[in-house]
């Protein structure tokens, strides 16, 4: 075998590879299907949270605030160990993707513009371990959170 057979058989194995590498990746992306995670929005969580998430009496608003919470790990967990979320009807997926649209259509400017979007095996590993006590949680995460940002402060996320 001559080397350019051997090269060419190397550059085509490479490309091979390359492509399914690239294939098991974009498997692994979570496809927000919108029609889908609005109606989950709409039948699970604008209950309380309202249709345009502003939030109803004693519950937060995640519309223009739900973003602040991707900034640090404990708080981008908690949106997935909440019990409204942890004990969801939706499977790991569904509920992976009506979080991601909840984030995109209500998160606004605080949204870090290098989000990390909810994966399927994400919510299926911190759902294993959901909150019991979630308002005093809520204060301590939100006090980090103004902490690290000075466009949060401890009344941004009330009506």
């Amino acid at each position: 075998m001559s080397a350019l057979s051997r090269f060419t058989k190397r550059i085509v194995w490479g490309l091979f590879i390359l492509c399914s590498f690239q294939t098991i990746a974009a498997d692994n992306l979570l496809k927000i299907n919108t029609d889908r995670a609005k109606f989950n929005y709409q039948m699970l969580c604008q209950g309380c949270h309202t249709p345009d998430g502003t939030g109803g009496k004693s519950v937060p608003k995640i519309k223009d605030f739900i973003g602040y919470f991707l900034q640090k790990e404990i708080a981008r967990e908690y949106l997935v160990k909440v019990p409204g979320s942890a004990n969801s009807s939706l499977n790991d997926a569904q509920l992976a993707e009506v979080l991601n649209w909840m984030i995109i259509e209500f998160g606004g400017e605080s949204v870090p513009k290098n989000m990390q979007y909810f994966t399927t095996n994400e919510v299926a590993t911190l759902r294993e371990q959901p909150l019991f006590e979630v308002v005093e949680y809520r204060k301590m995460l939100i006090k980090q959170l103004t902490l690290s940002n000075r466009t949060v402060d401890e009344t941004s996320d009330q009506k």
